[in-house]
């Protein structure tokens, strides 16, 4: 039935624009047999007599078999489309204008693939009984966050379920937290179906649905209930993202939401919406040619009178943070991939300079760093300037001076552009700073605004600036804009620079040429391990390579000890504090550096290069004592400006000059775990990954046949460091990662509550940094990557002998398997969620059961 949604899209277009050459077919007439397609080129050839007809048939056979083979993909190349080429162009290009279909560049091929959202994304309760429980919550009947404690089980399952989709709409976070301001705004609301009627359309997968009901038009309500369940089954997964819904739960979602839009009237009693939701892609393109202007008049029109009435809620404040940045991540010059897009009128209360920000997100995601284009409003509302501005709150005074400069010379002034120091803003502080701040802009008046396509123009022209100004910053510099100024960053320009799952195949198979058989999983594990925190623990039994695998994968990337950037430090059991690695004060007063403080001043004098440190047999003396210093100072790091820097290591007074940890050190440590060494506290393992490596291959001797040498690539430590350091810098570009992972974790926690091993604020933040960098680098799908994720920094908590520490593993283990746990059962994993971590439970199991203790490591 979802095939009629394909066979009903192309009534509605008019012509299809390929996606990588953006050739014009135009479709000209639709009968039962298929669609006729018309092009430049066939229209020539039948006016020139070289064809019959100027239109090619494509069948509704055809254009199926198209379909099956898309959907059987999922993510489809032209490759993918076998039975059907000839027309792959066109028909991707086609499938490409359903409202569930998305479009995606990787490694310069353009790729169709299938949306995929999550069953809580659906109403799961019948609409009466949610606006029931929306009035319960109103009136103190329910707590959400206390339901448990207030319902006997037979209640609780059901108002959980209407729990639910009061957070799809809004009324409860994802900590079951009331939004106070919405629930009172509903409450005081004269129409409540209107209310949540507002709300509906703005929900992804129910404005997609409204899209395809506006296709389906035609079809009977059967018709549209078939095609609708039969998509949640092809796009939507189970709250776990395990599997995709099953038909049972598909047709009750479907009905529950054909239900919700039928009563608040967003669809008749035909189940056809009462306005027009879909669009081309040529129509979306043409609206947003027209939205620059009006975005900014609406803004500069209504502001001051805003300013006067409550901040809260303000319809204004929604447009400038929600309406106006979607608009702009629309623009075809502005890469939604690339891009981030913020606005503001405030925090808490009415800024004195609202402003619009377009971010690349190499250089900043936040408006208190870095450089990026803006919308800046002047205090007045008279003016508005489009600007190449910095980031004002962690850019200090000389830096800004400095950058200011050097955009400046970066550009000609053949632009439009303006780049002195008049633009005017307004006389609060705010005001200045953001005008100090600003290199370079474009100065549009209230009185005499220009037409749309100068404000589109204007927006093009600035980000080519923009852009071309990232080139030269980060290397490749066309000899036009080459500088002394720009020496460090040539340098960086002749190092490699390639995509992290290049980087990651390169460096393992470096490693498999030296004869150490592991897998290309483990070695992408350990590079985002150390991307996301310069901090790693590998371990593992004696005699598995582990201090090898270290310095190989160094050696991979340009990091030798013959270069000096890489170093062993061999543990002594005798280290009590920090001066055996750091150094102390002699007799005589003198500083004698220690074996890491020479590593970090040399790695402090060459920024972009990586600096590896192997701590050897690192718990052979309590870690807590003579490395507590390094792992404080680790996590005192902070912005400064562009730059991220920690508290001092060394001062002046104790060695007669400042050491901090420079962001190009990488610090691995390798344990084992026997009676010779002493066990991780808390504090420990919080700030490291810890990674096992316990299983060897004696039988893989094909390295000693393969007699081809591999050279290493020389790297910039930009590829390896981690470009963040909170939650917020992640938040605009991966917001649906921080949703997913937390929700995940805070089901773990709370098994993990009852041994007092639940993770905290530092342990989320690093995980979810692990995971945006391994969708930015598309290496492991999001369950294979959370499953690391869980198997380094939650599982190494747990340890004891007690039933709680039974209780807590048995509950992980169906968590992770869905499966209920059953001693002497032969465990497969295959099928497991997180089967990694299962099988590691599921061993601590073993061990606690034949042992009466058990841990994370094996002794």
């Amino acid at each position: 039935m979802l095939e009629k949604v394909v066979l009903e899209l192309v009534k509605r277009v008019q012509q299809i624009n390929t996606l990588s050459t953006k050739k014009v077919n135009y479709i000209t007439n639709v009968d039962q047999v298929g669609i006729y397609v018309e092009t430049e080129s066939s229209r020539r050839k039948f006016e020139e007599g070289d064809k019959q007809e100027p239109y090619e048939i494509i069948t509704n056979d055809f254009l199926l078999d198209g379909w099956q083979e898309f959907i059987s993909a999922r993510n489809a190349t032209a490759d993918d489309f076998r039975k059907t080429r000839g027309r792959t162009s066109f028909l991707m290009a086609l499938f490409s204008q359903l409202p569930f279909v998305e479009i995606s560049i990787n490694n310069g091929k353009t790729f169709i693939q299938l949306k995929e959202y999550f069953t809580d994304e659906l109403p799961n309760e019948q609409y009466h009984k949610v606006k029931s429980f929306l009035e319960e919550m109103i009136n103190g009947q329910y707590n959400p966050k206390q339901l448990s404690q207030q319902l006997d089980d037979k209640l609780y399952r059901i108002k959980s379920r209407a729990r639910q989709d009061a957070r799809l709409l809004g009324f409860v976070n994802e900590f079951k937290e009331v939004n106070m301001f919405q629930l009172e705004e509903y409450s005081e609301s004269s129409n409540k179906d209107d209310y949540i009627k507002n709300i509906l359309p703005k929900l992804q997968y129910i404005n997609m649905v409204l899209i395809c009901l506006d296709l389906l038009r035609e079809l009977s309500e059967e018709e549209k209930r078939a095609a609708i369940v039969e998509l949640g089954m092809l796009i939507v997964r189970n709250s776990r993202g395990s599997n995709l819904m099953v038909e049972s739960v598909a047709k009750e979602r479907t009905y529950n939401l054909l239900k919700w839009l039928e009563t608040t009237k967003l669809i008749d009693e035909k189940w056809s919406p009462v306005e027009s939701y879909f669009e081309t892609q040529s129509q979306r393109e043409q609206d947003m040619t027209s939205k620059i202007k009006d975005s900014l008049l609406r803004i500069m029109n209504e502001y001051i009178d805003a300013k006067r009435e409550p901040f809260g809620g303000h319809p204004l404040g929604a447009f400038v943070r929600q309406d106006v940045t979607k608009e702009f991540t629309q623009i075809p010059f502005i890469d939604s991939a690339e891009y981030v897009v913020t606005g503001s009128v405030g925090q808490g209360n009415w800024a004195a300079v609202p402003w619009i920000a377009i971010m690349n997100s190499r250089i900043t995601v936040s408006t208190q760093r870095g450089y990026y284009i803006g919308y800046l409003f002047s205090e007045n509302m008279n003016s508005v300037f489009l600007t190449l501005a910095q980031g004002v709150t962690e850019t200090s005074h000389e830096d800004m001076l400095r950058m200011k400069q050097e955009i400046r010379d970066s550009f000609s002034d053949t632009y439009r552009v303006q780049k002195d120091d008049n633009i005017m803003l307004g006389t609060s502080k705010k005001a200045r700073d953001y005008a100090f701040s600003t290199a370079a802009y474009i100065r549009y008046d209230l009185e005499s605004m220009p037409e749309e396509h100068v404000f589109d123009s204007d927006l093009k022209e600035m980000v080519e600036i923009y852009e071309n100004f990232i080139r030269m910053k980060i290397g490749s510099v066309s000899m036009e804009y080459e500088s002394n100024r720009l020496e460090s960053q040539v340098v960086e320009s002749q190092l490699e620079h390639i995509s992290y799952k290049k980087l990651t195949t390169h460096i393992h198979n470096y490693i498999t040429r030296k004869g150490f058989l592991y897998s290309k999983e483990e070695v992408t594990n350990l590079f985002l391990s150390l991307k996301s925190k310069p901090f790693v623990i590998l371990s593992g039994i004696s005699g598995t390579g582990k201090t090898k695998i270290v310095q190989w994968f160094a050696e991979s990337i340009g990091a030798s000890e013959a270069n000096g950037q890489f170093t062993l430090i061999p543990i002594r059991p005798d280290w009590n504090d920090g001066s055996d690695l750091l150094g102390y004060r002699d007799i005589k007063g003198e500083f004698k550096e220690g074996p890491l403080t020479r590593v970090i001043k040399k790695a402090a004098g060459n920024p972009t290069k990586p600096f590896f440190v192997l701590l050897d047999e690192m718990n052979l003396a309590r870690v807590e004592y003579y490395f507590s210093d390094i792992l404080s100072v680790m996590e005192s790091r902070k912005w400064e400006g562009r730059n991220i820097l920690s508290s001092p290591l060394l001062t002046e007074e104790t060695a007669g000059f400042e050491l901090r940890l420079p962001n190009n050190l990488y610090i691995i440590g390798t344990v084992n775990m026997d009676e010779t060494t002493h066990p991780f506290s808390k504090k420990v393992l919080d700030r490291a990954n810890t990674i096992e490596f316990n299983r060897v291959d004696l039988q893989n001797l094909s390295f000693l046949e393969d007699s081809e040498s591999m050279e290493s690539l020389e790297i910039v430590n930009n590829q390896l460091e981690s470009k963040y350091l909170h939650l917020k810098d992640l938040y605009l570009i991966h917001k649906e990662i921080i949703e997913r992972t937390t929700n995940e974790l805070v089901k773990i926690n709370e098994a993990l509550k009852i041994i007092h091993a639940h993770v905290g604020y530092r342990v989320r933040d690093e995980i979810c940094f692990y995971l945006a960098y391994n969708e930015l680098g598309d290496l492991f799908k999001f369950e294979e990557a959370l499953d690391y994720c869980i198997l380094q920094k939650i599982l190494p908590r747990i340890a004891g002998s007690d039933s709680r520490v039974e209780k807590v593993l048995i509950e992980l283990y169906a968590m992770f398997t869905n499966m209920i746990y059953e001693e002497n059962n032969t465990n497969d994993f295959q099928y497991a969620k997180y089967p990694g971590s299962a099988e590691k439970v599921a061993e601590m199991l073993r061990r606690l059961q034949e042992d009466g203790i058990t841990s994370f490591w094996v002794s």
